[in-house]
Order: C-alpha cells, then sequence, then structure tokens
C-alpha cells in the first residue's frame, strides 16, 4: 500500500515550532503543537497533521485552538462544529492535495514569520484566526496596541484568553489564620 507523504522535503515541525515560540512574551503560558496521524484506506496512506494552541502547563492547560478538528464539515444533520471559520469539506483541504504544499497553520506561521514587525497588524488571508495568537502573544508588539486591538474582538474571540494571560496579572489569594 503507498504510503502519500505530504511534501517532498518536509520542513521539521521543531524548527517552525521554535521560530513561533521565540516572539512570544517572556513568561507566557502558550506553545503551539503538531502531531501527525496516520490514517488508512484500503488504496493508501494519509499523514494527517493537527494542530493546535495550548495555553497553560500540566492540567491546567486549555486547548485554546486546535485545526483542522472544528473546521471539518459536521456530518447530515449536525450543527456546525465551529463559527469560527469556514469547513473544510475534507481533512485534505486543509492540507493540500497534491502533497506539495505546507499545511494551512505552518503556512501562516511561516507567512507571520516572515512579515515586517510594521506590517503585522494588516489581515492576513486566515479564515481560522490562526494569526491572532500569533499577535496576542507576540513580543515585539506593544501592550496598548495589543489592548486596543483587543477590544475590537468579540468576547468568544480565543485570542482574548493569549491577551488576558499576558497582560492580566492571576489574582493571588491569601489564607487568612
Amino acid at each position: 500500500m503507498p504510503r502519500h507523504n505530504y511534501g517532498e522535503k518536509p520542513r521539521p515541525w521543531s524548527k517552525l515550532k521554535s521560530r513561533v515560540e521565540a516572539l512570544f512574551a517572556r513568561g507566557l503560558p502558550l506553545a503551539i503543537h503538531c502531531n501527525v496521524f496516520v490514517q488508512t484506506t484500503k488504496h493508501d496512506v494519509f499523514d494527517e497533521p493537527r494542530h493546535w494552541v495550548q495555553l497553560g502547563h500540566g492540567r491546567n492547560a486549555e486547548i485554546i485552538s486546535d485545526f483542522p478538528g472544528p473546521f471539518l464539515r459536521a456530518g447530515p444533520g449536525k450543527p456546525p462544529r465551529s463559527d469560527r471559520g469556514p469547513p473544510l469539506e475534507y481533512w485534505e483541504s486543509g492540507y493540500g492535495w497534491d502533497g506539495r504544499r505546507p499545511s494551512e497553520a505552518s503556512a501562516l506561521m511561516r507567512e507571520y514569520l516572515d512579515r515586517p514587525r510594521d506590517r503585522l497588524w494588516q489581515s492576513f488571508e486566515d479564515p481560522w484566526e490562526l494569526a491572532a495568537f500569533l499577535r496576542a502573544a507576540d513580543r515585539r508588539l506593544g501592550r496598548d496596541a495589543l489592548l486596543a486591538w483587543g477590544s475590537h474582538l468579540d468576547s468568544a474571540h480565543r485570542a482574548l484568553k493569549v491577551l488576558q494571560a499576558r497582560f492580566v496579572p492571576p489574582e493571588t489569594s491569601r489564607v487568612r489564620a
């Protein structure tokens, strides 16, 4: 059974991950992950990547973004999995049918990294709002500008969790004797 590998010479995820996470504000408990699941059919074996953004560490960590999971088209008669981006017909539609291009998530991260700082406020071709997490965590962008940007996001936008973790100090509880 032939195995379809997405890309002739795939770049290591660890290199992209380290470049992206190097932009994060110091002390921000945010991480971007990628894992590849192997899907076997009668005729082929496919590598299906999954990207997710995790806020926090250990048991208290929360996955605040998952791609492509919530964006896959729901079954007949079922409600959409997410209203935060267009549904993908198939898993591969977010990763390329021909296997020659990077995933939507990886391509967007590379585009974000390659953009000059003064152009990071311009919109990205990003219907799934993945760039918002990068922008909210980017140490190069100032507090006032980020908070002003965040004030225009709707209250359900997941990037607000990153801004809150970055700029709102955690409450400390004191036990009275």
